[in-house]
């Protein structure tokens, strides 16, 4: 639409200028750049299509971002890892693995995990969100974001 609309304000300065300074050769040149103008647009609007569909790695920052909003909002939880996001539309899909106590209540991590979703959530609006919980004892460490090993060794009791 923003195209539309520069397209539009192009026009009619070209409309308004061409009288008064007589100068034909405006309408080319405004042509021109309204031209330049509607590729660069198309090819924003194809290459973020084409993104989608092949499912291309996230944004470095986004990925950042979700580390520290994890990391923030896992109190309790001792590691999160392979943390993965793709965008399409306006949907962000996020997906990792969470590290918890082995003897942690199911409970008592899926109030962790809802406690990370909202926060992702909140940053980032619509998302889809899949935390897969992995007991301590079988983590697969890669990628790792530590979260809270020492709160977690000193209140190992509090949050089983």
């Amino acid at each position: 639409m923003l195209t539309d609309v520069w397209t539009t304000i192009a026009v009619l300065i070209a409309f308004a200028l061409i009288p008064v300074t007589g100068w034909l050769r405006l309408d080319p040149a405004i042509g021109g750049l309204v031209a330049v103008n509607i590729l660069w647009a198309g090819y924003g609007v194809v290459r973020e299509a084409v993104a989608g569909l092949m499912d291309e790695v996230s944004d470095p920052e986004l990925i950042s971002r979700l580390d520290r909003t994890i990391a923030g909002n896992a109190s309790g939880a001792i590691e999160a890892h392979d943390v993965r996001a793709r965008v399409a539309g306006n949907t962000t899909f996020i997906e990792f693995h969470l590290v918890v106590p082995t003897g942690m209540t199911v409970g008592r991590a899926h109030e962790i995990c809802d406690h990370i979703e909202h926060a992702l959530r909140t940053q980032l609006g619509q998302a889809v969100i899949n935390i897969h919980i992995e007991p301590e004892e079988k983590a697969k460490h890669g990628d790792v974001i530590i979260l809270d090993r020492h709160a977690h060794v000193k209140n190992r009791e509090e949050l089983i």
